[in-house]
């Protein structure tokens, strides 16, 4: 067989796989199964046995290369930055932000969450998609956004008010920014 006779790869081959395994694709599953176990607050260990024993339903022998590869599954093949810093905040909860996928897929791909099942990295490359003013993207932006970076009161005021309507966790941002700023000046006043 010649080069011009070479079977041509699909453009996108979805995994059915990892580490030789067959696996769960479906993306409930995996919001579920995977998803939710990597935001929970665990220990490392802990999360990484549990997330074995759901995939593989037992801790496989070759642990390391199939974590890697569950990983690499939740992540759609595409490497972490692990220069990147995280959050200080979490930005994403699947649970909390259901409606707020459900409508999005509802509105901007034309999927009804509720009757629709889908490989994981399909849901994922339409998550991904979606555009900056759908309903999780807005959310996430803001939850994620630095007040601390916003000089002018108003403007920080209008986020921090924004940022409180989205948040997953019920926090008093202007408060917070006003001690940081007043431990910040006594700071300041009591360097040598």
């Amino acid at each position: 067989m010649n080069e011009l006779q070479t079977p041509i790869r699909p453009m996108l081959e979805l995994p059915e796989k990892i580490a030789g395994h067959p696996v769960q694709t479906d993306w409930l599953w995996w919001m579920q199964y995977v998803g939710k176990v990597l935001a929970a607050p665990l220990l490392w260990t802990e999360k990484s046995d549990i997330i074995l024993l759901n995939v593989f339903h037992e801790i496989p022998s070759n642990e390391a290369e199939c974590l890697q590869g569950v990983l690499d599954f939740y992540f759609c093949g595409e490497p972490i930055d692990g220069n990147e810093p995280a959050p200080k905040e979490p930005v994403l909860d699947w649970e909390k932000d259901a409606l707020r996928i459900w409508g999005d897929f509802r509105v901007y791909a034309g999927i009804d969450l509720s009757t629709t099942r889908m490989h994981w990295w399909q849901f994922m490359a339409i998550f991904r998609s979606l555009p900056s003013e759908s309903q999780i993207k807005f959310a996430i932006a803001y939850r994620g956004m630095d007040l601390s970076e916003i000089k002018d009161s108003k403007t920080r005021a209008q986020y921090a008010k924004i940022k409180r309507a989205v948040a997953l966790q019920a926090v008093d941002y202007e408060a917070e920014y006003d001690e940081a700023m007043e431990r910040r000046n006594m700071n300041v006043g009591n360097s040598i």
